[in-house]
């Protein structure tokens, strides 16, 4: 689905579509209020109230259906982590920042895959590692002072150094960001590789005692969680 054709579908569904349905429907009633007002009704009056309704539905329907269709399967993937605006009968108003803000940090690469819009491009970071135990890797990561506590997936490879493994996501057409559509700042969490030659150890007591989670510090990563 292109630009246009996605704002047109959403035009269509927050502010075409109720109106032709309420006018359709006053319509409909002004029809039968003349058909049962004695002395000035005349049945073919409600006759063709009815069938216009019923016309104009069927048109609608037929026309725009796969369309809209198109639109609606889409757009039930869209979330704030990636769209900062949300469509009105009169236009567009702002998410909230405080829920985009959270959002910005959910993982949520089921419903970002599916979104036909937007680039999927592989994205790792090498980390340091700082021990694992229970379930948990420790590492640290870029300039962070802080360590990482992570319990997400975790791939064996034969690699030399463990990694980060994600996705970026950018926008194909830029004119998305007219509706409130934006490239997502941080990348997408996969899951961490370690390799396979890795001598686990356990964890110290400062990097047990100062440890972070990914998502709770400014790492440039979502949460591991889905």
């Amino acid at each position: 689905m292109t630009y246009d054709t996605w704002v047109f579908a959403e035009r269509f569904v927050n502010t075409w579509l109720p109106v032709g349905l309420v006018g359709g429907l006053l319509l409909l009633t002004g029809g039968l209020l003349a058909y049962f007002h004695k002395g000035r009704a005349r049945r073919w009056g409600a006759g063709a109230a009815g069938i216009g309704v019923v016309m104009l539905a069927v048109f609608m329907i037929i026309t725009y259906q796969p369309t809209t269709q198109t639109y609606m399967k889409e757009f039930g993937h869209v979330t704030p982590r990636i769209r900062v605006e949300e469509p009105t009968f009169f236009g567009y108003t702002a998410t909230s920042t405080q829920l985009t803000g959270i959002y910005s940090k959910v993982r949520n690469d089921d419903d970002m895959k599916q979104l036909p819009m937007y680039t999927r491009t592989a994205y790792t970071q090498k980390v340091r590692y700082a021990g694992d135990a229970n379930g948990s890797y420790y590492f640290y990561l870029g300039s962070l002072v802080a360590p990482i506590n992570y319990m997400g997936p975790v791939e064996e490879r034969d690699v030399a150094q463990p990694y980060l493994r994600g996705y970026r996501y950018t926008l194909k057409d830029p004119q998305y960001k007219r509706i409130g559509f934006i490239n997502p700042e941080n990348a997408t969490t996969i899951a961490l590789v370690v390799p396979k030659t890795l001598k686990h150890r356990a964890p110290s007591a400062d990097v047990l005692g100062n440890n972070k989670r990914l998502a709770r510090v400014d790492s440039g990563w979502t949460t591991e969680e889905k």
